[in-house]
């Protein structure tokens, strides 16, 4: 068969395929020594009938067109291998019908992946911010901890600011009541945000057992836009007034503010120190990280197919979907509260969907080009570590894949980090978990991590199916199963 490839600039790839009828004489012969054993042909056993008989019994068209399909899997298939390329969908079929005696053309149109150009990212270079903490920083937690530890007390007398106060109250806006509140305490601050701002400067001076009334304006930028900018008219009784007392901040607060660990104040402070600058040394290296990925994904030259696009939308909303049910919420529930239907919230993610088949995209580049792998023994110890931290993921194809196409992206990031800016003077060797033997499920999942990253496991056939097993935590796209194949 003489097979032409041309990948077109909107990410598919159009196969010209030309068979001559000597080729499909060849694949109805093939086609017949596979049916006969198929079919039965009374007066013979399976798989003796002649031709002559199955073509009477079957139709001759029957046979050639069983034999055609398998060469059009064949052209298919080995046009993806040879030119390498990854399928995103079933690719469209254009084959006429074919006459008796004469050469045969078809073509196919698959959208396929197309591997972004990346730019010099080796030349980059980004510089590091040393982390620091000062002492505001410091006693701005302590102060923290010791309102923490406050204690409240009635008072008889008129509320002030910093006072918890306990009241009715009754909030509407153009008649429309927008809140009934009963015995509600609120502590009052020159600090409130949101629907209430205004009311604590109204409740300050006030006495127990006082009603009052009076409006605000409820803010411009409140997130419900009908009651932006209206007025709020209220009606409201003071019951209670406390005051707050905070405890005396010393080694006795140190020790109870933290259940015990730390004895006197000055090892609290350290404690809280070290933890304000681990914190921005951790918020310091994402940003890194991020500025790095952003950068190499500016500079790279990036073709997504529309269909990736609307696959990493679904695959954000199952996403979503998981993290509404640990709020006993549906999607559906959510896609009510917000007004919009399933295909209306799919196209407000499209873009940060683009967004993120883009980044995957590059990082499985760089990947490539870095020579970077993922081996058994990595992906064994990612188990383990999400069984330490008590979630049993099921030791399928379908997880395994997707562990290793994540933690393969991560090591991406990680590559370019280095190549991009100064050792890490704060980096830390990672420490190997020794064991004389690895046990007998880790073996078995590094068996299959073994197979699964040198396999490919994505459709090759014009009727096959891919793979596309999934849980909870990791799911499969497109994009992973095409990187699983590197």
């Amino acid at each position: 068969m003489k097979v032409s490839v041309e990948k077109l600039p909107t990410s598919e790839a159009v196969l010209e395929v030309d068979v001559t009828w000597d080729e499909m004489e060849k694949a109805s012969e093939k086609a017949y020594r596979k049916l006969v054993k198929q079919v039965d042909v009374q007066g013979f056993r399976r798989g003796k009938a002649p031709r002559s008989l199955l073509e009477r019994k079957l139709g001759k068209e029957y046979i050639y067109q069983e034999g055609l399909d398998d060469l059009i899997s064949d052209a298919y298939r080995d046009a993806l291998k040879e030119h390498e390329l990854v399928p995103i969908t079933q690719p469209k079929l254009d084959a006429p019908t074919f006459e008796i005696g004469q050469p045969y053309h078809f073509h196919i149109t698959v959208p396929i992946i197309t591997p972004p150009v990346l730019g010099d990212y080796r030349s980059l270079h980004f510089e590091r911010t040393e982390a620091t903490v000062t002492s505001e920083e410091v006693e701005k937690e302590l102060d923290t901890m010791r309102n923490q530890q406050a204690t409240w007390s009635v008072v008889e007398r008129a509320a002030a600011y910093d006072d918890r106060v306990t009241v009715d109250l009754k909030l509407t806006a153009e008649g429309k009541s927008i809140s009934d509140l009963k015995d509600n305490p609120f502590e009052l601050t020159h600090e409130r945000h949101g629907l209430f701002t205004g009311m604590d400067e109204q409740l300050v001076g006030m006495q127990v057992g006082e009603s009052k009334t009076f409006s605000t304006t409820i803010p411009a930028d409140y997130s419900n836009e009908k009651l932006a900018g209206q007025q709020g008219d209220y009606e409201i009784t003071l019951h209670k007034i406390e005051a707050k007392s905070v405890p005396e901040l010393d080694d006795a607060l140190a020790a109870t503010a933290s259940n015990g660990t730390f004895q006197s104040l000055e090892d609290l402070r350290k404690a809280i120190s070290d933890e304000i600058l681990e914190g921005k040394k951790r918020s310091e290296r994402d940003g890194l990280r991020e500025k790095v990925v952003t950068a190499v994904i500016e500079q790279a030259q990036i073709t997504v197919h529309p269909l990736l696009v609307e696959e990493e939308a679904d695959e954000m909303l199952h996403q979503l979907s998981h993290l509404l049910e640990q709020q006993r919420l549906t999607l559906d529930q959510y896609l009510m509260m917000t007004r919009q239907s399933r295909e209306e919230y799919l196209e407000t993610l499209k873009p940060d969907a683009e967004k993120r088949a883009k980044r995957q995209l590059v990082l499985d580049e760089v990947a490539n080009q870095e020579s970077i792998v993922v081996s058994p023994d990595e992906i064994a110890d990612l188990f383990r570590a999400y069984e330490q931290a008590g979630q049993q993921l099921p030791r399928s194809e379908g997880q395994i894949r997707a562990l290793a196409v994540s933690y393969r992206r991560e090591k991406a990031i990680t590559r370019l980090v280095e190549l991009t800016t100064d050792p890490d003077p704060d980096a830390q060797e990672e420490i190997a978990v020794e064991s004389e033997e690895v046990s007998a499920e880790n073996a078995q999942a590094a068996a299959l991590v073994a197979e699964t990253l040198t396999e490919a496991t994505q459709t090759n056939g014009l009727e096959g199916s891919q793979d596309t097993s999934s849980t909870h935590e990791l799911t499969e796209t497109p994009l992973q199963i095409h990187e699983a194949q590197q």
